[in-house]
């Protein structure tokens, strides 16, 4: 039986959900209190990849989640980080700057493979697309769609519905971040 628990783990970091792969900091926006950062993969045809982190409210879990995820994303580009990190939630600007100091940097990506499912519903408002879906069901007086982030489902009244059609978009989630081995000054 251990060749059977071996060969099981083997499998699992062989899975085509994860996957290692080497990208370019091509780009970032400072929203609010999150930071989103653009990643272009090399020699793959995965494209950009766009990575969210959260650096707020202060003193929030989420907050030093994101100012550890941002120290990462920097020691990978090789920029030197300030001495207090944890006031860079206050410094929009010192936090673009660092960014911009980024962009071009080589590193390492571990990312996840995820599938969402789309609803496009046409309607006589125009039309709406509903991400997160986990299921939808059409009875006599609605249609009916339940999303992953809501406890209540979304109902939309059939007298108004035009269609609707569904579909499932892949997209990648960056798991951690490393500085390339590949490209390491000497």
């Amino acid at each position: 039986m251990p060749g059977s628990i071996c060969a099981s783990v083997l499998d699992l970091a062989a899975s085509p959900r994860q996957r290692k792969l080497t990208a370019r900091i091509c780009g970032a926006n400072l929203k609010g209190q999150t930071l989103w950062v653009q990643f272009e993969a090399v020699r793959t045809s995965l494209g950009e990849i766009e990575d969210r982190v959260q650096l707020g409210p202060p003193g929030d879990v989420s907050a030093v989640k994101g100012v550890g995820r941002l120290l990462r994303i920097l020691k990978a580009a090789h920029v030197r980080a300030p001495s207090d990190p944890y006031n860079l939630i206050n410094k929009p600007a010192l936090i673009h700057k660092l960014m911009e100091s980024c962009v071009g940097a080589m590193v390492e990506l571990v990312v996840l493979r995820r599938m969402e499912r789309v609803l496009t519903v046409w309607t006589d408002e125009g039309v709406e697309r509903i991400r997160g879906v986990v299921d939808y069901e059409e009875d006599d007086e609605f249609l009916i769609v339940r999303r992953r982030t809501s406890q209540s489902p979304f109902q939309i009244p059939r007298r108004t519905l035009i269609r609707y059609a569904p579909s499932s978009r892949e997209y990648f989630v960056v798991a951690s971040i490393e500085s390339s081995s590949r490209f390491r000054l000497r």
